[in-house]
């Protein structure tokens, strides 16, 4: 018996120390994107910052989720937000080098980027349509 709670707490301890591992690795490279330029990052999407918030949508034509999912929440807060939202989608099979400047790893990917060009919010694979609203709404309310 106390063989088994010995080996259980010893998996409960390696499962948290990969979780936190790949955090910090995760917040790393969102710092990385954060420090380049964020002029390379406009230059790669071919667009420049026009004091709207931006979400930019990552995907591939074989992707199910951004078809069934992310699409439809995409639509819905380019709906709710209207003129004050710009959206701009990333197929990555045409584009990689796009996905490339941000970093991204899988599709779908959305990155909500402030008014003047800052990485506001990074999501890596389906974001709702409540998460991308309040990331918006946040970028919009951050002018620095």
């Amino acid at each position: 018996m106390a063989g088994r709670a010995l080996i259980l707490a010893a998996v409960v301890v390696l499962v948290t120390v990969i979780v936190l591992a790949v955090r910090g690795w995760s917040r790393r490279r969102l710092d990385r994107l954060a420090i380049d330029s964020q002029a390379r990052l406009w230059s790669a999407l071919g667009e420049s910052p026009d004091g709207r918030p931006s979400l930019v949508v990552f995907s591939t034509p074989s992707c199910t989720a951004c078809r069934t999912t992310q699409y439809p929440a995409v639509e819905a807060v380019a709906e709710r937000f209207g003129q004050a939202l710009r959206v701009l989608k990333v197929d990555l099979s045409r584009q990689p080098a796009v996905g490339h400047a941000f970093k991204v790893l899988t599709a779908p990917t959305t990155v909500v980027l402030s008014g003047e060009g800052r990485i506001a919010s990074f999501n890596h694979g389906f974001a709702p349509a409540d998460q991308l609203e309040a990331q918006v709404g946040a970028a919009r309310s951050s002018r620095r």
